[in-house]
């Protein structure tokens, strides 16, 4: 006994020795694409969002610099201020909405593989390298996904100039053509999102104890770190400043000027509450769930899965969440403003590709945590649930995904209603009237059915898998 422990002290140190030599940038770099290739199922989703929202940012840019180069050469100089103000506009929804999407899908990917990341350095592997592995990780990713977007961006531009076109602007007939700088332009929109959500991911994976990583079943708590807290603190400052002259100044701009800064500090307030989703979005969800009367035994499990898997449940819920927040403070700016519309066609000229990215990042999200999700089921199989349990449950996780999500983007509503209601010196009810409820109504319906069929087929998946199968893999 004594010698054959040996002899396998002996290879385990020989093992981690070699590990432990890797240094250069060649062994870095097959490090590198071994790990992504090991893990292709997880990060084709992650590829799939980070593309959709670099070809969408990207394309949006492009968009808005052909229309006012087309109007410059045809001396309209009406027509450049016109696409400034429209471009603008979708410019910052959507890069804002792609950046926070990939960032957060990011991040849930590289939690999603702390254990993996742990045995690296039971293995011998240094943590800075480690880290500097995860990273390169990252830009390859991120490479990758603006490449894909290069022929996609002048597609998404040309469908936004011709929206542009169908509202009454005349674009002079631009067409955005593919040029060099707009491979620059996508590559940049592919790299900085996942540089941007893995970057902390990364530094924590690091510097957490390897035992740690495999004793924790949960979801580890998150922390704001010091980037997120300067941010929110900047983001809470702009709140401060924008509603501060918008609800109790009188201005030269008037009335307009007023309800432009309350707007201004409601935009700022939605992105601070999604900067802070952990601590946000989780006590909502816990909050609502815990008054659902029902005590069945599928709801139960789904309110716990989604409560121990929060980073999971926050990254699913926070695309929603913000394609409903940005409908809501677009369609009361436009209720209230005088001359201005909010009707379904310029919501989707505005935030149609605000809902692409959204939509693509929350099933993106509900697809590569699949083998996560098949192992609690298997988990719950074995412990004597039956199959239609299991479904049951996974099925009431979309409804607590999009009922999260309604909920927060109810709760903005409110808030903006009211906000921008004082800056207009109008009735709050006055401006809930003029509400086109039936679209909110409508967007929360499509909101509930996406998330709850994308779940329903991966239950499907799931119970034509064999739980002891499930549990060794």
């Amino acid at each position: 006994m004594s010698g054959a422990s040996g002899t396998s002290r002996i290879r385990g140190t020989s093992r981690i020795r070699g590990t432990s030599r890797i240094s250069g940038t060649s062994d870095m770099l097959r490090l590198v694409l071994s790990d992504v290739r090991m893990q292709a199922s997880m990060w084709v989703w992650t590829l799939a969002c980070a593309a959709v929202g670099a070809a969408c940012s990207a394309g949006s840019v492009i968009a808005m610099l052909t229309a006012v180069s087309a109007a410059r050469a045809a001396g309209d100089a009406r027509m450049v201020s016109a696409s400034i103000a429209l471009g603008g506009n979708i410019v910052f929804f959507t890069v804002l909405a792609a950046v926070g999407v990939v960032a957060s899908t990011v991040g849930l990917t590289l939690t999603s593989q702390r254990r993996e990341h742990a045995l690296w350095v039971i293995l011998g592997i240094p943590r800075r390298r480690v880290r500097s592995v995860l990273r390169a990780e990252l830009v390859v990713l991120g490479t990758v996904a603006g490449a894909l977007a290069v022929p996609l961006a002048p597609f998404v531009a040309n469908i936004a100039l011709s929206q542009w076109t169908a509202t009454g602007l005349d674009l002079h007939g631009a067409t955005a053509g593919l040029r060099p700088w707009h491979i620059g332009a996508s590559l940049l929109a592919g790299v900085v999102p996942c540089l941007l959500g893995g970057w902390g991911v990364t530094r924590r994976a690091a510097r957490t104890p390897e035992m740690h990583a495999f004793r924790d079943h949960s979801d580890p708590p998150a922390r704001p770190g010091v980037a997120r807290s300067v941010l929110a603190l900047c983001l809470l400052a702009g709140v401060l400043g924008m509603w501060i002259p918008g609800l109790g100044l009188e201005l030269e701009g008037g009335i307009e000027q007023r309800t432009a800064f309350a707007f201004a500090g409601n935009l700022f307030l939605v992105c601070l509450l999604l900067l802070m989703g952990p601590w946000v979005l989780t006590p909502l969800m816990r909050l609502w769930t815990a008054l659902v009367p029902s005590r069945g035994v599928a709801w139960h499990l789904a309110v716990q899965s989604c409560r121990t898997r929060a980073a999971r449940s926050v990254t699913t819920v926070l695309p929603f969440a913000l394609s409903l927040s940005f409908v809501a403070l677009f369609m009361t700016m436009g209720n209230v403003m005088p001359g201005s519309t909010a009707g379904l066609g310029d919501v989707m000229t505005v935030l149609g590709w605000v809902f692409v990215v959204s939509w693509s990042g929350g099933l993106a999200v509900i697809a590569l945590v699949g083998r996560e999700r098949t192992r609690d089921s298997a988990i719950v199989a074995v412990a004597g649930a039956r199959p239609g349990v299991t479904t049951r449950s996974t099925v009431y996780e979309g409804v607590i995904y999009a009922g999260t999500a309604i909920v927060f983007g109810a709760v903005f509503l409110a808030v903006a209603s009211t906000t921008i209601a004082v800056g207009a010196k109008v009735g709050v009810g006055q401006v809930l009237d003029g509400l086109p409820w039936a679209t909110l109504g409508a967007l929360a319906a499509v909101t509930l059915v996406t998330t709850c069929l994308a779940l329903a087929l991966q239950a499907a998946r799931v119970s034509r898998t064999v739980p002891a199968r499930a549990l060794r893999s």
